[in-house]
């Protein structure tokens, strides 16, 4: 039998299996689309708004009745409490009714006069994305008061022609992402997270039953039957990739910088590579449950280790070398480079040198192992 022909017999037995399981089927079919439909919808507001904000007033005065106008003209925040004192705001952020807690203490407008005045803000750090969303808003609230005092306040007991602008002032652009959008930066790192994760334990799956069931003797697997079995695999995950990309670039609107052949390259390579790594988990311990185990393990912490939310650069050795065996580590890389920046096609495809030898690493000595297992009858029926 010719490579072309044990390839379409592999894929013609997968579709037959998959035909007859429904539950299985699920994880190519509607299970992927459920769980990026729920990312997507959750995080579909994009721009984080109206955050709420709680204000302690100890001055009961025109700078604190300023402050309160600004917070309210904030996208980013909403005056949702006027506070009595600071036990009464703190209630409310151990409610979780307000995200922060701004104080104006007493006599805090003849302190700035003096350059001395402090205005306090207390921010829920347990929740990262609002809390800097806050901070930054609040800076540049207390900016724009700054320059109100020094132009009214000081003014009015400052000989004429004294007071004058700061000369230098420090402004800020976002260069990549400019809205500041939670949806194009977590959804499009979020559903190819969902995505190699689903993939990873369907081809795990898929190789490790064929050892917990006996089946692989019908089968008798070499190279090119094994590339069959696991092709519909890849080209399903494929069309979801496809899928998740059209909803943002298309369908939500946020601009592909890059070329999509380069993420969908990006995408293939990385499917391949945990095609790989399965095979080597299937082939090491030759049981099922366990490769699903190790499945769980590698794959499912992928999104915390990859660098693009939490960065990796100073942790332990350990986490950096976790990081670099990761697909998905790379393929974020790719996201980045290509996506949202649109870097040059030869810095954008810099990751796929990383997942080329992963595929090399894992997926040698794992179909090696698979095959040498798929002729053990004594390796077969472990559950």
């Amino acid at each position: 039998m010719s490579v072309f022909a044990r390839i379409s017999h592999g894929f013609a037995r997968e579709l037959r299996f998959l035909a007859r399981n429904p539950w299985d089927l699920a994880l190519l079919t509607w299970l992927p689309l459920a769980l990026c439909a729920i990312i997507a919808w959750q995080l579909s507001a994009g721009v984080i708004r109206d955050l709420p904000v709680a204000l302690v007033d100890q001055e009961r005065g025109a700078l604190a009745r300023d402050l309160a106008i600004r917070i309210e003209g904030a996208p980013g925040l909403r005056l949702a409490y006027h506070a009595q004192d600071m036990a009464e705001a703190e209630r409310m952020a151990r409610a979780g009714a307000v995200e922060a807690i701004v104080l104006i203490p007493r006599e805090v407008t003849a302190r700035a006069l003096e350059g001395r005045g402090q205005i306090t803000l207390f921010v829920n750090a347990a929740h990262s994305a609002a809390s800097s969303t806050i901070q930054r808003e609040l800076a540049g609230i207390i900016g724009a008061a700054n320059g109100r005092v020094a132009i009214e306040q000081m003014a009015a007991v400052l000989p004429p022609g004294t007071v004058r602008a700061a000369p230098l002032a420090a402004s800020s652009a976002i260069a990549f992402n400019a809205p500041a959008s939670q949806e194009q930066q977590l959804v499009s790192l979020l559903h190819p997270a969902l995505l190699h994760l689903l993939f990873m334990l369907a081809v795990v799956s898929a190789f490790g039953r064929e050892l917990r069931d006996a089946s692989v003797a019908e089968w008798r697997p070499d190279l090119a039957a094994m590339a069959g079995k696991a092709a519909p695999y890849v080209l399903a995950f494929m069309v979801w990739g496809a899928l998740a990309t059209a909803y943002l670039a298309g369908l939500r609107g946020w601009t592909l910088a890059g070329g999509p052949a380069l993420l969908m390259t990006g995408y293939l390579a990385m499917f391949v590579a945990y095609t790989g790594v399965a095979l080597l988990l299937v082939g090491a311990t030759r049981c099922m449950s366990q490769s699903l185990s190790l499945t769980g393990l590698y794959a499912g912490a992928s999104f915390a280790f990859a660098g693009a939310i939490f960065p990796v650069d100073q942790a332990s050795s350990f986490a950096k070398v976790w990081a670099e065996i990761l697909p998905f580590t790379h393929f974020a890389r790719l996201i980045a480079l290509d996506w949202v920046s649109g870097a040059e096609a030869s810095v954008a495809a810099a990751p796929l040198l990383p997942l080329a030898i992963i595929t090399l690493v894992t997926g040698v000595p794992g179909a090696w192992l698979f095959l040498r297992a798929s002729r053990s009858p004594q390796d077969w029926g472990r559950r």
